[in-house]
């Protein structure tokens, strides 16, 4: 089973080096977390299953809160603030700038972009936040899609996704991708925990986060692939014809 495993992985990984290929899938990729993120604005809009849901979780977890927990989350939604991330993100450009200038563009780019998409949502979908009963702060602006969500994903997933292809060691590599995983959910879960947020609000900022991290990861990897293949056809072209 592992050698099928491995042999179909290997084909697969042939299959994508070539730049048609992998950019049906980055499209595809693409199109289908929009779909999402459109399909649950659409139920959020026609006050689908998801919002009763929403109502349900909100209510529930005010129920069970406690002071603790309220502090640990509020110190890890802190993270996601626009002040902290701002600052991460100008740390993590300078430290990469000299060697690493793809990836501190696709974190710009990403962050930026995602954080544009998630203030046009708000004023357009003006949704209001949870009865401020449950709330433990009070923000200003509309609910939906949660911004924190959105830089948990678009900021610190990628930034240790990029730290997992840049590094050797399988340890750290592992250790980076829980990173990865572990970050969006915590601080997406913070939202909730601390009532400032609906679990779709939370799925939709997931959602535009991917997207874009999607898109600044997958754009570079066509170029690129685009100009091996380009290079291997010039190189062909340019070698002596041998036959007689």
């Amino acid at each position: 089973m592992r050698k099928q495993v491995s042999f179909l992985a290997s084909r697969a990984r042939l299959w994508l080096q070539n730049p048609a290929p992998f950019a049906v899938l980055l499209g595809a990729a693409l199109l289908y977390v929009g779909a999402l993120v459109s399909g649950l604005a659409e139920d959020v809009l026609n006050n689908e299953s998801i919002v009763r849901a929403d109502g349900w979780l909100a209510y529930w977890l005010a129920a069970h809160r406690t002071p603790a927990g309220i502090g640990f989350f509020d110190a890890v939604s802190f993270l996601g603030n626009w002040q902290v991330t701002v600052i991460m993100l100008i740390v993590a450009v300078i430290f990469l700038w000299n060697h690493r200038r793809r990836s501190a563009l696709a974190m710009i780019v990403a962050a930026t972009g995602s954080q544009i998409v998630v203030s046009l949502g708000k004023a357009g979908f003006g949704r209001p936040r949870p009865p401020a009963v449950l709330a433990i702060i009070t923000p200003l602006d509309a609910s939906f899609p949660s911004g924190h969500s959105s830089i948990s994903v678009a900021l610190y997933a990628l930034g240790f996704y990029l730290l997992f292809r840049a590094t050797r060691s399988p340890r750290l590599r592992g250790l980076w991708l829980v990173l990865a995983a572990l970050f969006p959910l915590m601080i997406g879960f913070s939202r909730l925990y601390l009532g400032v947020h609906y679990l779709s609000d939370v799925l939709g900022g997931w959602g535009v986060g991917l997207w874009w991290s999607i898109l600044v990861l997958g754009v570079p990897g066509f170029t690129r692939r685009r100009r091996v293949a380009k290079r291997q056809v010039e190189d062909f072209k340019s070698r002596p014809n041998t036959a007689k």
